[in-house]
C-alpha cells in the first residue's frame, strides 16, 4: 500500500504530466524547456527534488518501468563521473547545435530531445534497473546534481542512526545512502552526513528509517 508521501509524490507528478499537456495545447512547445530550467533552479536549493517529485520522465521510469523488476548492476563504465560527465555534455552540446544548425523546424526539437530520453531511459531500465537512467546518465539530472552540491536543504543522516542500513535497501537511486551512513559512524556519529548528489529526494529512505534519523541537513545545522 502506498504511503502518504508516495501519494503525494504521485499526484505532483501526474500534475506535472497535465501540465504538460495544457501548456503544449496552448502552443508552449518548448515546455520541456521550461522544465528543465525549473529542475536546474530548483536544484540551488533543495538539490534534485524536482527528479523525486516534479519530473513526467521520472513518473515513467518509477511507475511503469518500474515495474519491469529487473535488478541488474549497472556496469562500472556507467557510473565512472567521467562518463556521466562526459555524456552530459556531449548530449547538451549535440541539443545546442540541433536547435542553432539542424535544417529541421525548430517545432519539433523539443520532442526530438523527449524522444531520445525515452529510448536512453527504457533501455538503460531493460539492462539493467527501472531508474538507472535517472541515477547515472540524464544530464539534467548531472547539473542538478552539480548545482545541488551546495544547496542549503539537503537530505542526509542525523543522530540515532544505527546503521541497519535500511534506508540503503528502500532507495531507488542504487543505494544513494550507503556512503553517508558509513561515514557517518565512521565519525562516530558526530554532527551530520549528507546524501551524496545523486538523491531525488523521494524521501523513500526517511520512510523506511526506523529511528528518525533522517532528514534535512546542511544549512542551520550546528
Amino acid at each position: 500500500m502506498s504511503s502518504i508521501i508516495d501519494r503525494i509524490r504521485l499526484g505532483m507528478q501526474i500534475f506535472m504530466i497535465i501540465l504538460a499537456g495544457i501548456l503544449f495545447f496552448v502552443g508552449v512547445v518548448q515546455f520541456n524547456i521550461l522544465f528543465v530550467i525549473a529542475a536546474l533552479v530548483l536544484a540551488l536549493i533543495f538539490g534534485r527534488l524536482f527528479c523525486g517529485w516534479l519530473c513526467p520522465l521520472g513518473f515513467y521510469t518509477e511507475r511503469i518501468l518500474g515495474k519491469l523488476k529487473r535488478d541488474k548492476e549497472l556496469p562500472e563504465v556507467f557510473k565512472s563521473k567521467a562518463f556521466r560527465f562526459g555524456f552530459a555534455m556531449i548530449f547538451i552540446t549535440a541539443l545546442i547545435l540541433l536547435w542553432l544548425f539542424s535544417p529541421i523546424d525548430r517545432f519539433w526539437i523539443p520532442f526530438i530531445i523527449m524522444g531520445a530520453m525515452f529510448i536512453f531511459a527504457t533501455t538503460f531500465a531493460l539492462f539493467s534497473f527501472d531508474k538507472a537512467w535517472c541515477a547515472y546518465t540524464c544530464p539534467w539530472g548531472v547539473l542538478s546534481g552539480i548545482l545541488g552540491k551546495k544547496a542549503p536543504y539537503n537530505l542526509g543522516i542525523k543522530e540515532d542512526c544505527v546503521g541497519c542500513e535500511l534506508c540503503v535497501e528502500a532507495c531507488p537511486i542504487d543505494g544513494v545512502p550507503k556512503d553517508a551512513v558509513k561515514n557517518f559512524h565512521q565519525k562516530e556519529k558526530e554532527g551530520y552526513e549528507e546524501f551524496e548528489t545523486r538523491c531525488i529526494r523521494c524521501l523513500k529512505c526517511y520512510e523506511k528509517c526506523p529511528q528518525d534519523a533522517i532528514g534535512v541537513v546542511g544549512s542551520g545545522e550546528d
